[in-house]
């Protein structure tokens, strides 16, 4: 068959011999030699075998806490790699009343109301306050605004919370209703100085306010 070589053989006292027919050799050599044509010798194997990654240069899964969201991009130069399941912290801190603490953002009768971030800042964050539905009763008709009274730290200095403060605004007094020209316009404006002489449009009361707190580390810092 092509690519196989035929060995004829005879008994020569008693022992089983090779007989050659050189025409018939060399054409079998010829075949051989072109069947195993253009297939890898030792050297090239070699080569090829240097060239494959060595197992201890095959990078390893990274071990770390992936930082969280800078604020400039980078291209990085560490060598593990990021597993498929892995969470970067957050940037920002959103707090409510939660089942584990239903008055952490309602405001007492002092004002104000302390709060704690759900993670720590370096440097004071920006922080957003909104007045939401209380658990029990109704939201008042007038707004309520707020700021922070004061910012709370850990052992670090790191920024873990604050104290805000929440002021509601109210109504205009009712003013009286007065007849005639001049007496109106003297009355009127006499009425209207008096009612207005220390008013206070902020001045309603926020107890029981309910709020939620976004914290959000600045890019500035």
């Amino acid at each position: 068959m092509p690519g196989q070589l035929a060995i004829m053989v005879r008994r020569v006292a008693g022992k089983m011999v090779p007989v050659f027919a050189p025409a018939d050799v060399t054409a079998q050599v010829t075949a051989l030699q072109q069947a195993v044509s253009g297939k890898a010798d030792a050297a090239t194997v070699s080569t090829a075998l240097a060239k494959k990654a060595d197992a201890s240069s095959i990078p390893a899964p990274s071990t770390s806490v992936p930082p969280p969201e800078g604020t400039a991009g980078a291209a990085g130069a560490m060598s593990p790699y990021a597993r498929g399941d892995h969470v970067h912290p957050r940037l920002t801190s959103s707090t409510g009343n939660t089942g584990a603490a239903p008055t952490s953002h309602v405001i007492g009768s002092n004002g104000t109301a302390r709060i704690t971030f759900t993670r720590t800042f370096p440097t004071f964050p920006a922080a957003i306050f909104t007045e939401v539905p209380p658990q029990t009763g109704v939201m008042s008709a007038q707004p309520a605004i707020f700021r922070v009274d004061s910012w709370i730290t850990d052992g670090t200095g790191a920024y873990s919370g604050c104290v805000v403060r929440a002021w509601r605004t109210q109504t205009l007094p009712t003013l009286l209703t007065v007849t005639g020209i001049l007496t109106a316009v003297i009355t009127g404006v006499n009425a209207i100085v008096s009612a207005l002489t220390g008013f206070n449009p902020f001045g309603a009361p926020t107890t029981g306010t309910a709020f939620t707190c976004l914290a959000v580390q600045r890019s500035d810092g």
